[in-house]
């Protein structure tokens, strides 16, 4: 960075993009005050438990073609354009909710939210990456997760004491006032390099700059124009990137990082939060869903100022540690309230242990295994696989989060609360281990340092200042 230039775009872009993920978080967390609702008949709609776990489920199923779609809009329309167009699905599925008086149209409505938050998924941290500089790339990429607890917060803080209809009015404007706010974020000039429009790529480059030097821009811009010329020449369908040696490795991560980033429970946790805190704790279950609300949202922003100190593997590997040992303590009461059946009078002098659990759950949680994922699915990819590798990635957080909240209660039913909990501690324990043994750091990496990392060093004219001459030498050398 030079003293020409400064983030405050990336920045202002970053925070609108990631805006869309309050969408996320309200739909995921919409089912903790719905549910109540309609057991108690409130609601015009009469649900069974099985139908409820559908509902709630359902989104996440909906996610797997918006991945796909969110893979195709952005290599085709754009990155901008494809962040603003993620709202029309969602603003569709909300509208059909507040309408709604029959399970068979809530379940096409849940799909279409779940169709916008996989295109939100897929493209708004590719974006985030491509734009931030590598010093404040983390920070940006935990924003996301802090819109994510802001989503969740209003489900939690509000819903229960408005009215369905209220409700879901709220969740409706949401992706409307995202898709306003996006209107006038700048393209990615990745996306412009990969079309070769440089022209396009120059002028978005200085404006997330805020660079007024053309020669230094000139001098970055052939960097990344080299990278991302090298990359598209070799440009990958899903079949080479499960395929080719290069790409295994990056596969192989971040796909271990997607189990234990949904196969901990932080989605099933907060969609049966209320109903949770209800059964293990004489505190009301509104008033403690609130209160995990603002826990989740503090611990979102101190994870941002956290990536710009510490390394994405030591807090992941402390994100998972913290995760596993919560999760234990909250099954071990369950165990001791479903299984021993404890007298009441020592049950009640451990009553904190599920509010306290879950609420330490929910920080660690956040710190890493909740949002770094996110980043390292953008980071570890080239640019010629990167969306159909953060489509694939997004796709299988889908299949997990489907997985992991549709059958929650079932479990929960056969084998008791704390099976479930135990559940989700034990693939925490082994994220521990994976993370230290497997996954590189990335901190203070450019995208393009990192894929050197990743696929070995290329020999690229890094001295060269002038874009057209280096693209000739690069041409004759081969």
């Amino acid at each position: 960075m030079t003293e020409n230039t400064n983030r405050r775009v990336q920045y202002l872009a970053g925070i609108c993009a990631s805006l869309a993920f309050t969408f996320t978080g309200a739909t995921i967390s919409w089912s903790s005050p719905v549910i109540p609702k309609i057991k108690s008949g409130e609601v015009n709609i009469q649900l069974t438990n099985a139908q409820i776990s559908w509902v709630v489920a359902l989104a996440a199923l909906g996610a797997l073609p918006g991945c796909y779609i969110g893979q195709v809009l952005s290599e085709r329309l754009g990155r901008r354009r494809t962040i603003c167009g993620a709202a029309v699905p969602g603003i569709a599925g909300a509208a059909m909710i507040l309408f709604t008086k029959t399970p068979e149209v809530m379940y096409v409505a849940r799909i279409l939210m779940g169709i916008s938050n996989g295109i939100t998924a897929v493209v708004t941290m590719i974006y985030l990456t491509e734009i931030a500089d590598k010093e404040v790339r983390g920070a940006l990429g935990m924003v996301v997760q802090v819109m994510i607890n802001l989503g969740a917060l209003a489900m939690y803080g509000i819903g229960p004491f408005v009215s369905y209809n209220v409700l879901n009015s709220l969740v409706t404007t949401l992706p409307i006032f995202n898709m306003l706010v996006c209107l006038w974020i700048p393209e990615s000039p990745y996306y412009h390099l990969k079309d070769e429009r440089y022209a396009e790529a120059k002028k978005a480059f200085m404006m997330i700059k805020g660079c007024k030097d053309q020669k230094w821009a000139d001098q970055q811009l052939g960097l990344i124009r080299m990278h991302v010329r090298e990359s598209m020449e070799n440009k990958s369908t899903l079949k080479e990137l499960l395929c080719k040696v290069k790409y295994r490795k990056a596969v192989y991560i971040i796909a271990g990082l997607k189990i234990f980033q949904y196969m901990t429970g932080s989605l099933a946790i907060q969609s049966y939060l209320e109903i949770i805190f209800t059964q293990s704790t004489s505190i009301s279950g509104p008033y403690v869903s609130i209160v995990y609300g603002f826990v989740q949202l503090g611990a979102g922003v101190g994870a941002t100022f956290l990536a710009g100190y510490f390394g994405r593997r030591i807090l992941m590997i402390v994100s998972c540690s913290g995760v596993a040992l919560s999760l234990t303590a909250v099954g071990i009461y369950f165990y001791l309230q479903d299984y021993i059946k404890i007298n009441s009078a020592t049950l009640s002098a451990i009553s904190f242990v599920p509010l306290i659990g879950v609420l330490v759950f929910n920080i660690l949680y956040a710190v890493g295994i909740g949002t770094i994922p996110y980043i390292m699915q953008a980071e570890l990819f080239p640019i010629n696989v990167k969306t159909v590798a953060s489509s694939a990635a997004t796709m299988i957080s889908c299949i997990l989060n489907f997985t992991v909240t549709k059958s929650y209660q079932s479990i929960k039913d056969v084998f008791g609360h704390y099976i479930v909990f135990w559940i989700f501690a034990g693939i925490a324990y082994v994220g521990v281990f994976f993370v230290y043994f497997l996954v590189p750091e990335t901190k203070g990496k450019s995208l393009e340092e990192i894929q050197d990392f990743m696929q070995g060093p290329r020999h690229l004219e890094t001295e060269v200042l002038n874009v057209p001459e280096a693209i000739q030498a690069k041409r004759d050398d081969a």
